[in-house]
Order: C-alpha cells, then sequence, then structure tokens
C-alpha cells in the first residue's frame, strides 16, 4: 500500500490523540509505517508527537522483536530526533549486541563528527567483525587523517585473518586509507601491492595516486597488472625525496 493512502487510512480510523491509542495498537501502527518504503513516512510520523520518539526508542531496544524492524526504528528515532537522539545512541553504543553498536556508528557521522571519530577508534577494538567495519567506514567519512596510524596497524591484526585468509574488513581499510592518504605513506601502501589479497590492490592504487599526484598506464589495465608500474616506480624513487 501506498504510505500516502496508508497515512489517509490511519487518521480517518484512528483517535486523534496518538498517546491515547494502547500500548500494543501504537507498536502495531508504527511497525506497518516502518516497513513502507518512502520517504514521507519520517515526516508522517514526526507529526504524531513526542510519543512517537517513545515508541521507537522501545521498540529499538527490546531484544524480542526481530533485527529488521529495531533497526528501522532505531533509523527512524535518529531521523525525527536528530541530535537529541544522542543519548539513545550512546546507548546503543554501549549495547552487548553488535547489532545496534554498528547501527550506532552508522548514524553518527551525521550526528557529531568528533563523537563519530571517538567511537570509531574505540570500535576498531571490537570483538563483533561488522562492528569493526562499521567503524573503518565511519573513519573514512569523518576523513580525519589521524587515524591513519592505527588504521594501518589494523590491516594486520590477526583478527582481520581466518588463518591466512584476508577478510573483507581489510579492503575496507584500504579503501579509508586512501581516502586520507598522507605524504610519507607511500611505502606502506607499495607493501599492500604485494599482499595474497588481490581485492586490496585497486583501493592502494588510489592511495598511491592520491598522495603522489601520479597516474600509471590506462584505464584498462586491471590492478593486478598495474601494481607493477608502481612497484617499479617507487624502486627507480626510493632513494629519493618522493
Amino acid at each position: 500500500m501506498n504510505l500516502s493512502v496508508f497515512v489517509l487510512l490511519t487518521l480517518v480510523f484512528l483517535p486523534t490523540s496518538y498517546a491515547s491509542i494502547p500500548d500494543s495498537k501504537r507498536t502495531a501502527s508504527i511497525e506497518r509505517v516502518l516497513n513502507q518504503n518512502d520517504e514521507y513516512k519520517f515526516t508522517y510520523l514526526k507529526t504524531l508527537g513526542p510519543q512517537v520518539y517513545k515508541d521507537l526508542r522501545q521498540i529499538t531496544f527490546d531484544s524480542r522483536r526481530e533485527l529488521d524492524i529495531r533497526w528501522k526504528a532505531f533509523m527512524a528515532m535518529v531521523r525525527i530526533g536528530e541530535k537529541e537522539s544522542m543519548p539513545e545512541v550512546q546507548k546503543a553504543l554501549k549495547s552487548s549486541e553488535w547489532y545496534l553498536r554498528n547501527a550506532a556508528l552508522r548514524v553518527l557521522p551525521a550526528l557529531d563528527a568528533k563523537e563519530a571519530y571517538t567511537a570509531a577508534l574505540g570500535a576498531l577494538n571490537d570483538s563483533a567483525l561488522v562492528v569493526r567495519t562499521a567503524a573503518v567506514d565511519t573513519l573514512a567519512l569523518v576523513n580525519n587523517a589521524n587515524c591513519s596510524d592505527k588504521l594501518w596497524i589494523e590491516l594486520y591484526q590477526k583478527r582481520n585473518y581466518i588463518g591466512e585468509q584476508s577478510l573483507w574488513i581489510r579492503r575496507h581499510i584500504v579503501e579509508a586509507l586512501a581516502k586520507i592518504a598522507v605524504k610519507g605513506s607511500e611505502e606502506k601502501f607499495v607493501k599492500v601491492l604485494d599482499d595474497k589479497d588481490k581485492t586490496l590492490y585497486s583501493p592502494a592504487i588510489k592511495g598511491l595516486e592520491r598522495v603522489t599526484g601520479k597516474k600509471f598506464g590506462s584505464s584498462d589495465i586491471p590492478p593486478t597488472h598495474l601494481r607493477f608500474y608502481w612497484k617499479k616506480w617507487f624502486v627507480e624513487n626510493k632513494s629519493k625525496e618522493i
């Protein structure tokens, strides 16, 4: 059902005061709205008054509910509350559930870049791979080069491998490093070009291009071949001031 039609029906058949509706009926109504693929749902939820924020918070932190609806409730709560939702975001960051920690990291950059940076640095040590990946993506969004050293260390942490197999977070790390590439990181990017994980070559090359301002070869050359241009360049220039 189109959300605009749904809203009209809701306004017709529900009492005038949203807060006066029994809890179970309010929750059921909110869940139907959250499941609509329509941006207007956020505007509609705002019209229901402060009680809807409380209900969204209750759904978010109710571990008995399905993860999908809790995610949607959390995102709607932050969308409605904006910076006023920071207490709930902080609570999610400290949750024992990786799902909520992940959600909190995803929204923080839009609320408070400084807090997002601090939280993401701490979350690099999280036990959950998904949360660590969210932390890396958050640092990339905040785009603060001060985290560069920590990300280089994280790239080679044992927790980001299964045996000798590289986990997906390592590509996210190199992508983040390429975005915040700083002068003097050339050798580190060149080292990545010898990694067993070939998916790291493309972002490593982007990092080299960013930090040096150079490009080699044509755009149709695959990274597995293009890396040799960069390795040759580095050997020829490592004794010079790059």
